[in-house]
């Protein structure tokens, strides 16, 4: 139906009801703990937000920690053969740079698919730091992974770093005096190169080194002595194949506290030292605590023993490694009186029989049985709630347990031992019908509340070993 447009009525101006939040107005620490969540170009985004947000990127507890990957710092640009790469724009590197080096404490360099970029990179920030004398010594510390599996084709083969990265790496390092701790990471360098990987750092932080961790710096078998330079040290990651006799003595002689020996899928099977070299080290070094761990996917399932050291801890951080009654009888055989961690982190990726006879309760209650000193015991593995309270029991120290929720079975399948009396026996069965009677007498025996954990609970477990205490994240 037409209506004049005299007659019609006129819509009334709409009201403004649109309401603005106040993250503008978020304190200096809130946008400090933002900003350090981004990677760059994600915090150059961020401070587009307000005039708020970009005072918060200039802020030096925001570029404490600098973190290179391979889209940090880089420009597109084509290539005849490859097309459109990532390449490191200089000019950005150098305004960063100047703008920012001063606040960095923590140098991250992730692994890297463009080597070229990483390679740019150190070098500039070798000849910054040249330039500018003192503008990098309030960097203490560096994370430095090289890419080992990037090429990696049919035959498995790994390859390392070296030449003129490591070169670059080494110029970068000597230029960091006040380094207090050092990460590198599956360099798997050859045998020459290794033996000097660390000769300007040595020089440079031979006083202010505290941790240094070498994880599979050379491929094969060879004794590193840079290590036992830092006279300060006070922790120690390394693998297996590259501690000898003679860098173990010379840590016995600094006092070193603690030295975890470190197994994945690059480690080799060889670098079990002598035991009278763990006999001597003993002497000289009263506080030493070993700590061996296996993590990854390693070729080798089992971890390299170190017949007669102070193991203080075992932990395996493999999903595909199960708990073996030949494992079990090796740790209480050379480390019986000396353990007192041990556990398998993360979710298992393994089939486990239901059967009593084909799971590992009983390797576990041995264990707790003939370590007397264990007070951490984590277990990811099928066990029955009936081995769950008995561990509780026959921990004379335990005071951590971890038990996976999903993987225990409400069963009471233990043969009656002659040890045991029917007042005990008739508790173990009646205790063992419900989970919730099952966490009630765990921790009525451990003296705190106890439930068993799920697995995302699980998955986050962390364990402080220098500290011998335990967090979750």
């Amino acid at each position: 139906m037409w209506q004049s447009r005299r007659g019609a009525r006129r819509p009334s101006p709409q009201k403004d009801i649109s309401e603005y939040s106040l993250w503008h107005l978020l304190p200096e620490l809130v946008l400090v703990k933002i900003f350090r969540m981004l990677n760059m170009n994600e915090r150059y985004i961020a401070s587009l937000v307000c005039w708020n947000w970009a005072q918060a990127f200039n802020l030096p507890d925001v570029w404490r920690v600098f973190v290179l990957d391979d889209t940090v710092l880089t420009k597109s640009k084509y290539n005849y053969y490859l097309g459109w790469q990532k390449t490191l724009d200089h000019i950005r590197t150098s305004t960063a740079l100047d703008k920012m080096a001063r606040h960095i404490r923590t140098l991250v360099i992730r692994p890297m698919a463009n080597f070229y970029n990483m390679y740019s990179f150190m070098n500039a920030l070798s000849a910054f730091a040249q330039r500018y004398p003192g503008s990098l010594d309030g960097v203490i510390a560096l994370r430095y992974t090289f890419v080992c599996t990037l090429a990696e084709k049919e035959n498995d083969e790994v390859f390392g770093t070296g030449g003129e990265i490591l070169r670059s790496l080494q110029r970068l390092m000597g230029h960091l005096a006040g380094l207090r701790d050092i990460e590198l990471v599956d360099l798997l360098l050859e045998r020459v190169e290794g033996m000097h990987a660390l000769d300007q750092v040595s020089v440079v932080c031979c006083e202010t080194m505290r941790v240094l961790k070498l994880i599979n710096i050379t491929k094969f078998q060879v004794e590193l002595l840079h290590p036992g330079v830092f006279i300060n040290l006070r922790e120690l990651h390394i693998s297996p194949q590259n501690l000898g006799d003679d860098l173990l003595y010379l840590l016995a002689e600094n006092k070193l506290r603690n030295l975890h020996l470190i197994q994945n899928e690059h480690t080799e099977s060889t670098g079990s030292v002598g035991r009278r070299s763990w006999r001597d080290a003993r002497l000289r070094n009263s506080r030493l605590r070993v700590h061996l761990r296996l993590e990854g996917k390693p070729r080798h399932q089992e971890i390299i023993w170190q017949q007669g050291a102070p193991v203080k801890s075992i932990l395996y951080r493999s999903p595909y490694i199960a708990v073996s009654a030949v494992s079990v009888l090796t740790t209480i055989e050379y480390y019986g009186t000396d353990l007192e961690v041990y556990g398998h982190l993360g979710l298992p990726r393994f089939h486990r029989s239901a059967s009593f006879h084909e799971r590992a309760d009983g390797a576990l209650v041995m264990l707790l049985r003939h370590c007397p000193l264990v007070h951490t015991l984590v277990v990811r593995e099928r066990i029955s709630s009936a081995t769950v309270l008995l561990l509780a029991h026959t921990g004379k120290n335990l005071r951590r347990l971890f038990v996976r929720a999903n993987a225990v079975l409400l069963r009471a399948d233990w043969p009656r031992s002659p040890e045991w009396s029917p007042q005990f026996y008739d508790w173990l069965r009646g205790a063992a019908r419900s989970y919730s009677r099952t966490e009630a007498e765990v921790s009525r025996l451990l003296g705190y509340p106890w439930c068993l954990l799920s697995d995302k609970v699980f998955r986050a477990l962390r364990l402080d070993l220098n500290q011998s205490h335990y967090w979750n994240t």
